[in-house]
């Protein structure tokens, strides 16, 4: 009895060890993960931009400050933020961003807003728009690390002209998500947000 215990169990292991793998594989597409500096490792992936673009969501601050740590690092001169407001009584997700970025020391003139996004595909929508306006087709995605693969896929449906690439910021909500409840409903929403893009694109 004992020995088949621990065989089922082993087997959950197993199982979920493989659906982990499998969803991370699915979701996350962090293209610069091996840059430590603009023109480090591949140049496709680590060259400077023409401009980065963090959307709120998840661990917000944490997407804020790898923007700005780009920008400071000289990956881009301009960071667009995007998001409108959680709270319809209180400011904008990206003028809170803005906030953020400037108290870091990065120049109002360096910042684009966009302030009426309430999800990833007005997202992209709306900051293709201001992509255009200021000439960008090199572009860096920033968000969290399980959110990469649609916030690409997003923009690629809007322009695929544009170049776009990815890499992650830290998110509290990510960390060891395979063992919270909640880790597992944002996986999941992801996956089925990437299946019905494929559905759309096909």
């Amino acid at each position: 009895m004992l020995r088949k215990l621990l065989g089922l169990a082993m087997s959950v292991v197993v199982l979920m060890v493989v659906a982990v793998i499998a969803i991370n594989a699915i979701i996350i597409e962090n293209d610069m993960a091996s840059c430590d500096d603009v023109n480090s490792g591949d140049s496709n992936s680590c060259g400077p931009a023409d401009a980065i673009v963090a959307v709120s969501g998840g661990d917000t601050t944490a997407r804020t400050k790898k923007a700005v740590q780009l920008y400071q690092s000289g990956y881009a001169n301009k960071i667009i933020f995007s998001g409108a407001a959680a709270d319809a009584t209180s400011i904008s997700n990206a003028e809170a961003m803005r906030r953020i970025a400037e108290a870091d020391g990065v120049p109002a003139s360096a910042i684009y807003l966009d302030e009426s996004s309430e999800d990833t595909k007005q997202n992209a929508a709306n900051v293709v728009d201001i992509l255009h306006n200021i000439g960008a087709k090199n572009v860096i995605l920033v968000s969290s690390p399980y959110h990469l693969k649609r916030v690409k896929m997003n923009f690629q449906t809007i322009d695929n002209t544009i170049s776009y690439r990815t890499i992650a910021s830290e998110d509290q909500h990510w960390d060891w998500w395979f063992l919270k409840p909640n880790g597992w409903v944002i996986a999941s929403t992801e996956v089925i947000g990437i299946a019905e893009l494929s559905a759309e694109v096909k």
